[in-house]
This record gives structure tokens, sequence and C-alpha cells, in this order.
């Protein structure tokens, strides 16, 4: 094979990778993007036909009757998203996070599951911050989370947890205030 033929598997290769690197990449938040406004915002009651149809999978159903039933979706990306379905078959308060050490991007508010910092989320919601909650594990056997910060943005109630290294793991946002609903 000659030096040019060499040169030019090399960049084909080169180039074959690279676009395979681009289209895992933006798959990895797809399904969540297209839920979210040009804001990005997660815009809540949402219809759960609208979560379905974005997700492209089944989900699991919990029947919770205090809530309303637990759908439970897991697409490709690495992300669980959960919501509580009423009656109308709308979701008012839905759960976000990722697999473990995965890291999800385009989410609400910019946000980065397994990325973004405690920190960089004080600066993002200086003025909205109702609480920062430390989670004792004493108190809250096989909880994971170390911090809860709680943020009033607009008219939701976003509530976002992060581990122990101070990363965000989990997202909660919903239309009503969680800590006065039960």
């Amino acid at each position: 094979m000659s030096e040019t033929e060499t040169m030019m598997n090399k960049l084909f290769l080169s180039a074959c990778l690279l676009l395979l690197t681009f289209n895992c990449v933006a798959q990895k938040d797809a399904e969540i993007k297209t839920l979210l406004s040009k804001d990005g915002v997660l815009a809540l009651p949402i219809p759960l036909k609208k979560i379905n149809e974005a997700l492209k999978v089944k989900p699991v159903v919990i029947n919770d009757e205090m809530f309303g039933d637990e759908y439970t979706w897991k697409p490709l990306s690495g992300v669980h998203f959960s919501a509580f379905v009423g009656e109308d078959k709308t979701c008012s308060t839905v759960f976000i996070k990722a697999n473990k050490g995965k890291v999800i991007s385009g989410l609400p508010y910019d946000l980065i599951l397994n990325g973004s910092s405690l920190k960089d989320c004080e600066a993002k919601f200086k003025s909205s911050i109702l609480e920062k909650q430390k989670i004792n594990p004493e108190d809250n056997p096989g909880e994971t989370s170390s911090f809860i910060l709680k943020v009033k943005k607009g008219k939701y109630y976003v509530h976002l947890a992060f581990d122990t290294k101070l990363k965000l793991e989990q997202i909660t946002i919903s239309t009503v205030n969680l800590d006065a609903a039960g």
C-alpha cells in the first residue's frame, strides 16, 4: 500500500469516527430536549402522550393512590424520567435522574446531571433559592443525596438533589410545593 493510500485510509477512518462520535453525543440528550421550550423550561402540566412521543420507549407504571400513577421511562440516553400522571393524563410533577456516573446534558435550565455542582446551581438560581437542606444520612437511611437545593423558578418548584461529591444527581420539577404536599 502506498503512503498516499495509507494516509487516505487514516483520513477516512478518522472522518467515520468523528461522525460516529457526534451522532452518539447528539443522541445522549435528544429525548429530553424535545420536551423543553426554547428557553430550556419544561412546561408543566405536560400531557402523557407528549412524553411518550418524545421518549419513544414504553414506560413502567406503578399505581400510587396518593399522587396518581407513577410512570417511569428509561430511554437509551441513560436518563430516568419519571412523572406522576393524574386522571386527566397529564403530569404536574417530574423526576429526572441519570444512570450512575452517566453525564446527561440538554436538561431543563441547562442543568447537567452528574456534572452541575452545588456551587454552580447556587450561582444559577441565586435569587430563586427557597432553602438549602443538608441531608443527614443517620436520619435518612439509604439516601444518596447530601444536599437538596429548593428553588421557586417562575410558577415551578424545583428540587435539585446532590450526591456526596456535590454533583447534581436528580432534578424534580412540580407545579405544587412538594414540601407542603404531604
